[in-house]
């Protein structure tokens, strides 16, 4: 009896995990009901009290599992089994007991005994196993885990045939937690934390296998992460993985960092890297109380601290990734609660990531742009020469801080996802602060002159004046912008009336009509009187190369910037082109008043005339005709819709544009003028699809190998809610009227041929906040050059202009302040050696005793004196001998200079390509092959003097002044 009871003792647990894996090893080695005259009966000693009598199916076969606490009961079991199913009996009674005959039965006629881990073994392939997987006496429960979350498939074979613990749990990470196949690191393993639904599978996994293995597994995970494992355990522990990334970015701020000064600290905001005793005070204060995070003693500062490295890292990737942007952003905006719960969401304007460090950085741009504008826009009205200095005092400020805010990644332009609303508006405020600190030259009074100022400066004034004037939600950013515009507002207001008066005297002295156009005074851009445009700029075109005509009805020089930037930023094989004499884009005037029934129709039809679009076709076809071009018809509006079901552009207007012995193919778009009526042309992003039928349009032209001309038959001004309306009974428009009432405050008289309203003689107005009639979202018809001022741009399909036409490749028309704020010319000092005059040799003296002697010459004495950086290069030994060693190189020594001067003044020495390709008078398309030349010439020996940092070009000044021997 004592025998028996201490037999009874030694049966152990059975688990179904443990049957199930017996079951597999027995149908292995040919047991099974699937194996004819093989046994069916699998006998397991265990305690029979640890699993209840049940049935279910195994890998597609029945199981009946038997609890037995007697050898009767066997026997019992055996004689009522089903032979097509696996029957289990788990009987605590010896074999003695049972008999040879039980025995007999059973698979292997014996009872086995169950070892999981023996199980586990055999489900992982492998020979044999870790000690550190069952070393330990509680680990039973673990080889149980690791059998009931066996998936389907299998688990995969133990490698080397032995199992170890890092394979075993490896493989439970992988297949119940998703974690990722490839090696681990802190990176993975907090990446892993954020993939969506880990909180379920943790959940999942555990009622399962149990605690033993869920809570292994997840601490093999953490192992992986290093030094940032441990607080990372901890919250695993306390079932907060989904605030892993959140709380890391907190930890990053709130741990002091282990050099003196973190990554996008007060340092770098233009402030103290000192930290104070208030901040100091907070962060500790912070991480105290987040001390219940731990679960007992807080993980130490280096594991914090990589804590916060590793997720600001994780998350950075995340964001730069569009399928994940989303869920970042989600992150980060959690980190911003968890600071703001801590009590330091002050300590946010040290993040790069954080949506609370991108505010505090705005903050700084918007206070410097506050303190350089305050008060300048009354200033302007008695003082404008003054400005421009006053504004230049504050531009590093406010470059430095735009930089800082530029670094952070939620204002990464090629960031995935929404871009943050307030960055368009502040970037517009920054790019304007540089114009208005941009010393102007005193303007040519000609009108030529102040329509070419309109075209190649001013266009981009309005454009981003447009972006900030839609405003943000934030208090103290709107207040900046409100200041910066006040003053961008009166100096357009004295370019709108200087323009106004040119027009007048221009207008009634008929300039420009014998020629057709208007040039600056010593200079060749032309500025065509649009009635001229076909005549003189478009069929001498069209003549060389097969050309399309666009007029955009009512697309302004700040529209044209959008669209012609959004059509060349696209890459899909159009160039910018400059017409013959032109240095810069083209510009047109429109008939007066700039009405589309006058300067449409006299733009069509190549004459001074008014009408509708039936006057349109019969005047252009007359004009072409005259001209000797074989042409159909212009296609407006209805001919451009009628298009069939899945077809962007119509039959007709596309057979026009592929039969090239048509020469000129001419189309009116109507968008942009519509927009004017019922619509928000400010507020609108004027891309080439925001403009109905241009895109296709577009594309038809390149296939065909077309060269197009873009242009306009007028501007316009737009509605800011801040105008006054002066009726006027008579008026033609709601920016022009009848001269029956002498012009007054805003508006100019104009008269003369090209005045085409009101018997020749009109009043306009050129402030663009009058207005004649009811309000609307734009107007035109008035004197300012926004609705005078028409672009003329041309677009040639493929890397070259076409063969023949005169034309030549555009550098970027952007004015140089767009990318980069304007600095002093880089100057250094040069040694100039003067040499005296030899002296006269002494007359020898006829009392004397000795030869008189020689007296010898002083020194050459040395002086210096100051000449521009590039200049120094080019007049150089050690640039004369790169010139030799570098080989066939197309880039001018003036080019270089330029481009010396331009890198050398730029702040932090940095160039967008862009800018930099416009510096040097190069299409944007050869940028990165100039970049090349100018590595090839100024990194001597390979020392990079010259870099490139994404698209941004940099200058090593100090390395330059180095290797080409130039003074300071």
């Amino acid at each position: 009896m004592t025998a028996t009871r201490q037999e009874r003792q030694h049966a152990g647990t059975v688990s179904l995990a443990v049957v199930r894996a017996m079951i597999d090893d027995a149908t292995v080695h040919d047991y099974g009901p699937a194996h004819r005259d093989a046994s069916a009966v699998l006998g397991i000693y265990g305690d029979p009290s640890s699993l209840e009598a049940s049935r279910f199916d195994h890998a597609g076969v029945p199981v009946h599992i038997a609890p037995c606490v007697s050898a009767l009961a066997v026997r019992e079991a055996l004689l009522t089994r089903d032979p097509d199913s696996w029957l289990v009996v788990i009987t605590d009674r010896p074999e003695e007991d049972l008999g040879v005959g039980i025995l007999a039965h059973l698979a292997g006629h014996k009872l086995r005994t169950p070892d999981p881990w023996a199980a586990v073994r055999q489900q992982f392939s492998a020979a044999g196993l870790e000690t550190t997987l069952y070393a330990d006496p509680s680990s039973r429960p673990l080889a149980h885990g690791l059998l009931l979350a066996r998936p389907e498939a299998g688990w995969p074979p133990a490698p080397a045939g032995a199992l170890t613990r890092d394979h075993a749990l490896g493989s439970v990470a992988r297949a119940w937690l998703d974690v990722p196949r490839r090696s681990l690191d802190s990176l993975g393993v907090l990446r892993w934390t954020a993939s969506p639904g880990l909180n379920g599978r943790i959940a999942e996994l555990r009622a399962l296998a149990g605690d033993e293995l869920t809570d292994a597994t997840l601490a093999w995970v953490c192992a992986s992460a290093g030094s940032a494992g441990t607080p990372l355990t901890h919250l695993l522990r306390r079932g907060e993985i989904s605030d892993a990334l959140p709380l890391g970015l907190v930890l990053g701020l709130l741990v002091e960092p282990g050099d003196s000064t973190a990554p996008g600290a007060s340092a770098h905001l233009g402030r103290s890297t000192e930290e104070d005793g208030d901040t100091r005070h907070t962060r500790e204060l912070a991480l105290a109380r987040l001390a219940h995070r731990w679960h007992g003693p807080a993980p130490s500062t280096a594991s914090l601290r990589a804590f916060g490295d590793a997720a600001t890292q994780v998350v950075a990737d995340l964001l730069r990734e569009r399928l994940t942007a989303a869920d970042a952003r989600e992150l980060l905006h959690r980190a911003d609660t968890l600071l703001g719960e801590v009590g330091a969401p002050a300590l946010a304007e040290r993040s790069e990531v954080l949506p609370g460090g991108l505010t505090a950085r705005l903050h700084v741009v918007a206070d410097h742009l506050r303190a350089a504008t305050a008060g300048l826009a009354t200033r302007h009205q008695t003082d404008p020469g003054s400005v421009p200095a006053l504004v230049a005092r504050h531009t590093q400020d406010i470059e430095t801080a735009w930089a800082v805010t530029a670094r952070h990644l939620l204002a990464a332009p090629e960031r995935p996802g929404p871009a943050d609303p307030r960055l368009a508006p502040m970037l517009a405020a920054v790019r304007l602060s540089r114009w208005l600190a941009h010393e102007e030259a005193a303007p040519d009074e000609g009108l030529a002159s102040l329509a070419l100022r309109q075209g190649t400066t001013d266009a981009w004034v309005d454009a981003a004046v447009n972006d900030a004037y839609e405003g943000v939600a934030d208090p103290a950013l709107a207040e900046a912008l409100t200041s910066v515009l006040a003053v961008v507002e009166a100096m357009r207001d004295r370019h709108d009336a200087q323009f106004a008066s040119a027009l007048a005297r221009a207008t009634g002295d008929d300039e420009g009509t014998p020629d057709g156009y208007l040039t600056p005074p010593g200079g060749t851009d032309r500025v065509w009187l649009l009635e001229h445009l076909v005549r003189g700029g478009v069929v001498p075109l069209a003549r060389a190369t097969p050309t399309l005509l666009l007029v955009l009805d009512g697309m302004s020089t700040s529209v044209a910037t959008e669209i012609v930037d959004d059509v060349l930023v696209r890459r899909e094989g159009w160039e910018e082109a400059l017409l013959p004499q032109a240095h810069v884009r083209a510009t047109g005037l429109a008939v007066l008043p700039s009405l589309t029934e006058v300067s449409r129709a006299s733009l069509l039809s190549g004459r001074l005339t008014t009408g509708q679009q039936g006057q349109e076709q019969s005047g252009y076809a007359a004009h072409v005709s005259a001209l000797g071009l074989r042409s159909p018809q212009v296609f407006h509006k209805k001919p451009l819709d009628t298009s069939r079901p899945g077809f962007a552009v119509a039959d007709d207007v596309a057979l026009a544009i592929a039969d090239t012995s048509h020469e000129l193919v001419t189309c009116v778009l109507n968008t942009i003028d519509d927009a004017l009526d019922r619509s928000d042309p400010a507020g609108t992003v004027w891309t080439a699809d925001a403009v109905k039928h241009l895109r296709p349009l577009l594309d038809r032209a390149l296939a065909a190998g077309r060269t197009v001309v873009l242009t306009a038959d007028h501007g316009h001004v737009v509605e800011r809610r801040r105008g006054r309306q002066q009726p006027s009974k008579d008026a033609s428009s709601g920016r022009s009227r009848p001269a029956d009432v002498a012009a007054g405050e805003g508006e100019v008289l104009v008269s003369g041929p090209r005045v085409l309203k009101h018997g020749g003689t009109a009043v306009l107005p050129f402030d663009e906040r009058l207005r004649y009639g009811p309000l609307k979202a734009g107007y035109h018809g008035g004197a300012s050059p926004a609705e005078v001022v028409v672009p003329v741009v041309v677009l040639v399909p493929g890397p070259d202009v076409p063969e023949g036409s005169g034309l030549r490749l555009a550098p970027p028309q952007a004015p140089r302040w767009w990318d980069v704020a304007p600095g002093e010319a880089a100057t250094v000092q040069v040694e100039v050696t003067r040499r005296p005059s030899r002296p006269a040799k002494p007359q020898p003296q006829e009392d004397s005793l000795f030869d008189t002697a020689i007296v010898e010459a002083p020194a050459a004495t040395r002086s210096t004196h100051e000449v521009r950086l590039g200049d120094a290069v080019v007049r150089s030994d050690a640039w004369a001998q790169q010139r030799g060693v570098s080989g066939r190189v197309a880039l001018e020594n003036e080019q270089v200079m330029a481009a010396v001067e331009a890198l050398a003044a730029a702040p932090g020495t940095r160039l967008p390509l862009a800018s930099l390709a416009s510096v040097m008078a190069l299409p944007a398309t050869r940028a990165q092959g100039a970049v090349a030349q100018l590595q090839r010439l100024l990194n001597v020996e390979g020392y990079a003097v010259v870099r490139t940092d994404g698209p941004v070009v940099v200058l090593d000044v100090p390395l330059l002044r180095e290797q080409f021997g130039i003074g300071g």
